[in-house]
């Protein structure tokens, strides 16, 4: 269903279906052998991303409310994805990804885009809106860091790690 943006959303909190569609096609392109999502929520890119590694690769995905990793799991069940409950910070698999969408805790997304490996390719969600009134939206984060941004309702940004 479409929200007052034109954006197709489940709802109010849920990755827009377009972004889904296009992290679909950008891990079918790549290919990457590990893909990791911070922040699964009710797992609908959680689905997406799956079905894209399905025919190659894995996905690993965390969450920390376990109502939602429960959820994940479910829609997920038949894919070779792992959701575990934590920070994503804290997931071993965020240090070793080809590509990482974050969508966590927004606290938390500086410090998992740190610890990403270099040479990853990065998908931030909400770039342009912050959901903690003393974090600035992360777009400027995501051009810092050689990256580009596009102007969706929320916004997003992609980037691919450079060397340490």
């Amino acid at each position: 269903m479409p929200n007052e943006h034109g954006w197709q959303v489940h709802d109010a909190a849920s990755s827009e279906l377009e972004l889904q569609e296009l992290c679909f096609a950008l891990v079918r392109m790549l290919k990457p052998d590990l893909v990791v999502e911070t922040g699964c929520y009710m797992g609908a890119m959680t689905l997406w991303l799956g079905l894209a590694v399905s025919a190659r690769g894995r996905l690993v995905s965390c969450d920390t409310d376990r109502d939602r990793v429960v959820e994940a799991r479910i829609r997920t069940r038949h894919l070779p994805v792992e959701v575990h409950h934590c920070r994503g910070a804290d997931l071993p698999e965020l240090r070793q990804a080809d590509f990482v969408f974050c969508d966590s805790d927004y606290r938390c997304r500086a410090e998992e885009i740190e610890l990403a490996k270099p040479g990853a390719v990065i998908l931030v969600h909400d770039t342009r809106i912050s959901y903690d009134s003393e974090i600035p939206p992360l777009e400027g984060l995501v051009r810092e860091l050689g990256g580009i941004t596009f102007d969706s309702h929320r916004g997003w940004g992609l980037l691919r790690k450079g060397k340490a």
